[in-house]
């Protein structure tokens, strides 16, 4: 039985490529760990969830495709079920940007200890990014990958140094501009429609903290149109 992917997944998968043990965090119904192993992407997987009934559905997502001996399943917060080492890449994918930042916080050390780590946050790029470069990562990828109407981003770190110039890299990309991703544009429209949406909900407010918000938002969105033009 061959595995299809979701196109989010699959960029994912591609990203896990050079590793050859792979940790994935918060599996749901395991299907990564699975395809990876199939495909010979890597040799051994290890799933993991906080929760009972997904971990559940995944050991027996595995075990109907008699991988039991390549893909273990582990229960257990973030990082804290693995060992320093085990997982050359560890994927967190599917969760809010501040969540991931807790995890890799959390278990420091053995978010240091894999060659990479693949990470997918649903929201708050930005926080995910600043934390990598503060905390000794540098990013060495990033993807996008559309699904409906949505743009996922997908980014890939690794142990190392690394300095964002550019502002506009934290929420739009690390060198986004540069690589010209051919979901780009749609991106890009994404952000903005995000910031207008913000401005509309704020639009009349007098305070402090909204009169900031909008005047962040409405910059945000001309430079975002900026960078549109220039593609």
């Amino acid at each position: 039985m061959s595995i299809e992917l979701s196109p989010r997944l699959k960029v994912i998968a591609a990203c896990v490529v050079g590793a050859s043990t792979m940790a994935d965090i918060g599996t749901d119904h395991g299907y990564l760990p699975v395809a990876l192993v199939e495909k010979k992407i890597v040799s051994k997987a290890i799933a993991c969830d906080i929760n009972e009934k997904p971990l559940a559905k995944a050991k027996k997502f595995i075990a109907d495709n008699n991988f039991d001996n390549s893909i273990e399943t582990r229960l257990g917060s973030g990082l804290s079920v693995l060992k320093s080492g085990e997982a050359e890449a560890i994927v967190i994918a599917g969760m809010g940007g501040f969540l991931i930042q807790e995890l890799l916080e959390a278990e420091a050390v053995i978010a240091r200890s894999a060659k990479k780590l693949i990470l997918q946050p649903m929201n708050n790029q930005s926080v995910v990014r600043r934390y990598l470069e503060t905390h000794g990562y540098k990013i060495t990828r990033e993807d996008l990958a559309r699904e409906g109407h949505r743009i996922y981003e997908i980014i890939v770190a690794e142990p190392g140094t690394m300095v964002i110039s550019n502002p506009l890299d934290y929420d739009l990309g690390f060198k986004a501009t540069e690589t010209k991703h051919p979901l780009l544009k749609e991106h890009i429209n994404r952000k903005i429609f995000l910031e207008e949406k913000i401005c509309n909900n704020i639009m009349g407010k007098t305070t402090i903290d909204a009169k900031k918000q909008f005047k962040d938002s409405q910059a945000m969105i001309q430079q975002l149109n900026e960078v549109k033009e220039c593609l």
